[in-house]
């Protein structure tokens, strides 16, 4: 108990010691002692320019980006999974890494692939009830598909299977 009290003590103590200054007071905090100007030279702001560089600023156009929608905001990872399965060759092949009723089984199955190809998790519908498949690459034929499955490592190659597009399309499309 007196351990314990000797400790806790030693914790306030040490923690107090925050709130003083050097002389033993109260020192409160000044939020006018930052000056940002003090950071820089003069002439020169925080981008490294001049002043007269900044004072000829031009317009910059930001491109189309694949995780900004049409309407400027931002994409669900689910939206954009859809739109990459919807935009396959319904004649291509896919791997399907994982499939099942538990989200979190799905993606701890595809946390294991290689990063080097595309993967998507979706969503969709099985005798009412919800179901997720993970689905890794795009492959133009069924060969291509299987090269791919026997390079991935064993411990995911496990529970995987070729599957065409056309039949994980009809599955999420028919959910919608």
């Amino acid at each position: 108990m007196l351990a314990r009290i000797l400790v806790v003590s030693l914790g306030v103590v040490g923690l107090s010691a925050c709130m003083t200054d050097h002389i033993g007071g109260y020192e409160p905090y000044n939020s006018n002692a930052y000056q940002g100007s003090m950071l820089y030279p003069d002439g020169y702001d925080s981008t490294g320019s001049t002043v007269d560089q900044v004072s000829n600023k031009q317009t910059v156009v930001v491109p189309e980006s694949y995780h900004v929608s049409s309407m400027h905001g931002p994409v669900s990872p689910k939206d954009l999974d859809r739109s990459w399965i919807d935009s396959q060759s319904p004649q291509s092949y896919t791997i399907e890494l994982a499939e099942g009723d538990k989200p979190s089984q799905v993606a701890g199955a595809m946390s294991k692939a290689p990063k080097n190809e595309r993967t998507a998790e979706i969503k969709y519908q099985r005798d009412g009830k919800p179901y997720y498949k993970g689905v890794y690459g795009s492959y133009s034929s069924y060969d291509e598909a299987q090269q791919a499955l026997n390079a991935l490592p064993n411990d995911v190659k496990q529970g995987a299977g070729i599957k065409a597009w056309e039949s994980v399309q009809h599955s999420v499309n028919a959910t919608r």
